[in-house]
């Protein structure tokens, strides 16, 4: 990012997650892939008249950060041809991510009037609303998500046929369906500094209710509270965290504490960020569970790793993770290490493909009892999920069916996930195959 600080202020885009992502896609759907040929500033000198040369000198600016070219670039686009509507919607966005709110606001205006087809008038109102949203110093957001599941083993059952002990194990897992529902509801308020800081308070639920198998039934709710600092290219967010996971109807665990996150960006297309926190996990609540306050303690996390763009339309992020639970009882004491990547291809009007991989390393500080008075447990997780998404407009278009705005920017999303557990402790091996189908809706006040 500093390699452009003397033509752009500062990366107003990192002020705001959202806001950066939500561009992300508008400039994707916008943006066609960029030509081999490099222009150049000179080549654009040489043709002033030239609005497809200027048009495609601005997506290349866009691609290397430089957004205050980008945008002079388009303004002579749309003085040569103002009608190209096309041309002002990209404008609007890269005013958008310029933090400009009231120029994007008055090209997404000027198109309202435009003969648009059916996606461009859903993306024009969408902004119009983003526009407005962010303009505000206090701002509401909300995100609402429901769907069904099939899963080969929702309560993993083991798949070893014996224990250490040679005693038979049941194996009888059960494929089951369930009904997922999620939100998140968040609130900004914008710290008077000039720096482009808030203050948020969200709250996210996520409900998993099966059909059969009440064993794997869950509600967690988490509730986060902090601010967003930002310095330059350096954002720093501490925060206070609560959260509460209720099973099959009772209550299971209450965990507090709070932590601290963090992004560099080095250059537009890489960063790098990183975080601890610390929870207290609280089992004692669970009746029915005699070795429930066993299992209270500390939960310290520490996390870094790097997001990269390979183009405009691929990000790609590597973590790892470190986990100390420092339990009452040993037994339940661990050290763990997880490894993730995850890489989201935007393929344009609003599709998406996503995949994730994750490798986890589990080893516990003292046997159990349990299972062996010797063996001490040791765990390796390896998770794997990839998705599809759309809006439903861009789905309903192929069949030349029109659907209001409030359908249309339903999200429709189709994933497959993988499990495989393995365990030095037979009974905890277990594998699971799922789908889900899933529809999200946001709202932005």
């Amino acid at each position: 990012m500093f390699r452009w600080a003397l033509t752009f202020e500062r990366p107003r885009w990192l002020r705001r997650p959202v806001k950066f992502l939500a561009c992300a896609v508008l400039t994707t759907f916008l943006v066609a892939p960029a030509a081999a040929e490099n222009v150049s500033y000179d080549d654009i000198l040489a043709n002033p008249d030239d609005v497809k040369l200027s048009y495609l000198y601005a997506q290349q600016q866009v691609i290397k950060g430089d957004l205050e070219q980008a945008s002079a670039a388009l303004e002579r686009v749309l003085l040569l041809q103002p009608n190209w509507d096309t041309a002002r919607l990209f404008y609007a966005a890269v005013l958008f991510r310029m933090d400009d709110m009231l120029g994007s606001k008055r090209e997404l205006e000027l198109l309202l009037e435009r003969p648009l087809n059916p996606a461009q008038e859903r993306e024009v109102k969408k902004y119009l609303a983003l526009t407005t949203a962010r303009a505000k110093r206090t701002r509401l957001t909300a995100r609402i998500t429901g769907g069904f599941k099939v899963d080969s083993n929702p309560d993993l059952t083991t798949s070893s046929s014996n224990d250490l002990n040679g005693n038979v194990l049941d194996t009888n897992s059960r494929v089951d369906g369930a009904f997922l529902a999620g939100s998140r509801i968040r609130l900004e308020h914008t710290i008077p500094n000039g720096t482009g800081s808030f203050g948020f308070v969200e709250l996210h639920s996520n409900l998993n209710e099966q059909f059969s198998v009440s064993e794997a039934d869950s509600i967690n709710t988490r509730m986060r509270a902090g601010a967003s600092l930002f310095h330059d290219d350096l954002q720093v967010t501490p925060y206070a965290v609560g959260a509460v996971l209720a099973l099959q109807g009772d209550l299971y665990r209450t965990e507090y504490g709070g932590g601290v996150a963090s992004r560099y960006v080095i250059t537009p297309q890489l960063s790098v960020f990183g975080g601890v926190e610390g929870i207290f996990q609280n089992y004692s609540v669970v009746s029915e569970d005699s070795v429930g306050s066993a299992r209270n303690g500390w939960l310290s996390e520490a996390s870094g790793g790097v997001t990269y763009r390979s183009s405009e339309k691929n990000r790609i992020t590597t973590r790892i993770k470190g986990y100390l639970k420092d339990a009452r009882n040993d037994s339940y004491s661990y050290e763990a290490i997880e490894l993730m990547v995850r890489d989201v291809l935007l393929l344009g009007r609003g599709q998406y493909l996503s995949g994730t991989a994750s490798y986890r390393w589990t080893n516990y500080d003292q046997p159990d009892p349990t299972y062996s008075a010797t063996v001490t447990r040791k765990d390796r997780i390896f998770k794997a999920r990839i998705a599809y998404g759309l809006p439903l407009g861009t789905f309903f278009e192929r069949f030349n069916v029109t659907t209001s705005d409030a359908v249309a920017d339903v999200n429709f999303q189709v994933g497959v996930n993988y499990l495989n557990w393995e365990s030095n402790i037979p009974n905890f091996n277990a594998n699971s195959v799922s789908a889900d189908i899933l529809f999200t809706k946001n709202f932005t006040h």
